[in-house]
């Protein structure tokens, strides 16, 4: 009886051990890891930290690294992040200007085929390393950060028809009376972060000027912002000739970004959120002749659409295997943002 006992209280003692270890764990991150997040890394990163766009033949942007950083911060996971942000700055950072390379083909030599940036992609670079550096207290983060920000106002703002604009890149937008721009590269929720730490820098305007932009740049029957938008000199918007006139792939990410910010109930997204009313909505509208997509959204841009719809509960906490990269991605970027009961 004195050995049951004993073995009773050698296994309590030990079962005790093993919760408060356990717990320990948990609070650094290192058991209690995220299920979709956990999917994410393995089923679109490679173990040295590239972020692999499974829907474009395996290339990798800016885009991407972006995002995968940012998600790592979020999931409290600092070995990925590191791995992701080595690999992003050794094999994208260009030394010229401290600017990113927007796109990264394995099979190519030499693998990065346009040196030209994405503003986009340095926007969620520089968003991810902040959070980062103020997540773990990493002061080389924190200068990172800065300097690519620093990086990104020199090359990339431009004052034009009465706004001041995010460029695309840094070379090829633009022309002569005109610039052509995306609204989907406005990362809202990063700008306005920027702004509360430069509080005299340019990024409240930026904000500001892009949101009054997008409220303007609303065409067709359902008025919707496009993928693509041309400002000319003299202020007025038009769809420029070098993409198809769509509310499509790119566009999707103007009302994550607006909701991820606070502004899921700005004018600019009536439109949208008007049109995404029906049960399952094309993926894309053509703008001009209102022709549409054979097919709906996908289950990362009806994440998007929960967000814009107040139905954020019913995001699904991880990808499916059918998702490919941007699916996947806006689905998790998706859960991020959502402000239950917003």
């Amino acid at each position: 009886m004195a050995v049951e006992d004993d073995g009773g209280a050698t296994r309590r003692a030990g079962w005790l051990v093993a919760l408060l270890v356990g717990l320990a764990l948990m609070s650094t991150g290192a058991v209690a890891r995220d299920a979709g997040w956990r999917h994410y890394e393995q089923r679109y990163m490679t173990d040295e930290g590239r972020v692999v766009d499974t829907g474009n033949g395996g290339v990798s942007h800016t885009e991407g690294q972006g995002w995968g950083m940012l998600m790592a911060v979020h999931f409290d996971d600092r070995p990925r992040f590191e791995k992701l942000y080595q690999w992003t700055r050794e094999h994208l950072r260009r030394p010229v200007d401290g600017l990113y390379a927007w796109r990264y083909q394995p099979d190519a030599d030499p693998r990065i085929v346009d040196p030209n940036n994405a503003s986009d992609g340095d926007l969620l670079i520089a968003w991810a390393l902040q959070r980062a550096g103020q997540r773990w207290g990493v002061r080389r983060y924190l200068s990172d950060s800065l300097a690519l920000r620093e990086a990104i106002r020199r090359h990339l703002l431009l004052e034009y028809g009465g706004y001041l604009v995010l460029l695309p890149a840094r070379s090829g937008f633009v022309h002569e009376g005109y610039v052509n721009l995306n609204p989907s590269y406005w990362v809202m929720p990063a700008l306005d972060e920027f702004a509360r730490l430069e509080p005299n820098g340019p990024w409240r305007r930026l904000m500001y000027d892009g949101a009054r932009l997008m409220h303007e740049a609303r065409f067709g029957e359902h008025r919707l912002v496009p993928d693509w938008l041309r400002l000319n000199k003299d202020g007025s918007l038009a769809l420029p000739e070098a993409w198809p006139p769509r509310f499509g792939f790119e566009a999707v990410r103007v009302p994550l970004y607006f909701y991820w910010m606070g502004l899921g109930d700005a004018g600019a997204l009536d439109g949208i959120r008007r049109y995404w009313l029906r049960p399952r909505p094309p993926a894309w509208v053509d703008l001009v002749s209102g022709e549409s997509a054979d097919f709906s959204l996908s289950r990362g841009g009806l994440a998007v659409r929960a967000l814009l719809l107040g139905n954020g509960d019913s995001i699904p906490l991880s990808p499916g295997q059918d998702d490919d990269y941007y699916s996947a991605s806006l689905l998790m970027l998706s859960r991020m943002a959502w402000r239950p009961h917003s």
